[in-house]
């Protein structure tokens, strides 16, 4: 799979050296979305021209100062929820074709305050949930690259961008980055700002990063102002996972592989009993994700119906018949279970799991399975999957990690030590 020709933490330097300009990188970026974008179809909207012309003016902006940030002419994709001034955000859907916002959300004013470049707008399935849309597997076109930020995963594994962003309201960013084999970061809730970006369950949206390594998925949260921390724990707790349903034996197999893998490099591995609190999560997250999601949506399903994905319909007629007293029930299931966790992972800081139940399907009507991702985005902590090593003939499978709330420095450390350990014993 081509990758894009120089990762995020070769950029920075070779920036302030003057030995690349952000121009080479949105040029590259150019060549690589012709390169790739026909069969992956990663793009709902590009932004080509506007960047070029930025990447000029932030070429300038060099002759005269120093950087704005490490991510400096860094060029990025959007997922289509996230609004973009003058640039469609249609939410992946005909329901909003022609929404064209007049401001940025947060996070992309953010992203261009830092000086990086917006490609353009990915594909996301309808709405952010299970409706999907045309982009592929970059690794195999008749499987699926989850969803629902499934353009922006695309995106980065087809090496047309160093970093894209997308959400997670269940498993929609570690789920497609596992089936795409690149990086994707979940941070603690609320860490991220969602302003300006289409709600779905607002107890539960996350906004998240794609990028090709564990080591420039660190260096980028260190760019956007989060602390990292340097000091790994000694060992992972491995519990049997997921709450529910069962591993399709070649990511169990995988899985094992990489945690044997992880032990020989000297990282202590102690499997331990999966906490009750975990269990309940799966059942109060669908009934909090549907009845905020006919709160958000429910005028629109009344306007749009079927058109709107059937998938999202189906749950938009559950969450309309759920009452305030089993919804108060569910928030309360899950603030139960966040404070159970934060004084579990005082004793178990970090704990692995596989990222999904298998490698990406075949066929392209389905995103996937989330029920491996959705107990941490219901506990609101900070997760990452990263690649773990396959055989040639294999689709990508993922590692997932996480710690407690507010330790997504130490989450990144420690995915950073596994990729290398993997690189050095595979």
């Amino acid at each position: 799979m081509p990758s894009f020709p120089w990762s995020l933490r070769q950029i920075s330097p070779l920036i302030r050296k003057g030995e690349l300009s952000p121009l080479d990188i949105a040029q590259a970026t150019v060549r690589a979305i012709e390169r790739a974008e026909p069969a992956v179809q990663a793009w709902c909207h590009l932004n080509l021209d506007s960047a070029l012309q930025r990447a000029e003016t932030l070429a300038e902006e060099l002759k005269d100062g120093q950087p704005r940030s490490p991510l400096h002419g860094v060029t990025y994709g959007a997922k289509d929820i996230f609004d973009t001034a003058g640039l469609p955000t249609e939410w992946g859907s005909a329901t909003q074709r022609g929404r064209v916002p007049s401001r940025d959300c947060d996070l992309v004013a953010e992203m261009d305050s830092l000086g990086c470049v917006l490609a353009g707008k990915t594909h996301t399935t309808a709405y952010a949930y299970y409706d999907t849309g045309p982009t592929r597997n970059p690794h195999s076109a008749g499987h699926t690259p989850g969803g629902s930020s499934s353009g922006s995963a695309a995106a980065v594994a087809a090496g047309m961008v160093p970093l894209a962003i997308g959400s997670q309201t269940q498993g929609s960013v570690l789920r497609p980055a596992s089936f795409c084999g690149v990086v994707g970061f979940k941070p603690t809730l609320g860490s991220l700002p969602l302003a300006g970006v289409m709600r779905f369950a607002p107890s539960l949206d996350h906004a998240g990063l794609f990028a090709a390594s564990a080591s420039d998925m660190e260096f980028t949260w260190r760019a956007l102002g989060s602390e990292t921390e340097q000091a790994s724990p000694e060992w992972l707790s491995i519990i049997d996972w997921p709450p529910q349903g069962r591993l399709d034996p070649d990511m169990a197999m995988c899985f094992r592989s990489a945690i044997q893998t992880l032990a020989g490099g000297g990282l202590q591995v102690r499997r331990v009993p999966r906490p009750e609190f975990l269990d309940a999560l799966p059942a109060a997250l669908h009934t909090v994700m549907a009845y905020e999601a006919a709160l958000e949506h429910g005028e629109r399903y009344r306007a749009h119906g079927l058109a709107m994905g059937a998938k999202l319909a189906a749950l938009l007629d559950e969450g309309l018949g759920i009452g305030r007293g089993g919804y108060a029930s569910a928030l309360q299931t899950l603030r139960a279970a966040r404070e159970a966790y934060r004084q579990w992972a005082s004793q178990h800081p970090v704990v692995a799991t596989p990222a999904a139940l298998g490698p990406a399907p075949q066929g392209l009507e389905s995103s996937g399975d989330p029920r491996c991702n959705a107990p941490f985005t219901a506990l609101g902590v900070p997760a990452v999957s990263l690649p773990m090593p396959t055989g040639p003939r294999q689709l990508p499978m993922g590692m997932q990690l996480a710690s407690a709330h507010g330790r997504d420095g130490l989450v990144l450390a420690v995915a950073s030590t596994c990729e290398r350990l993997f690189r050095e014993r595979s």
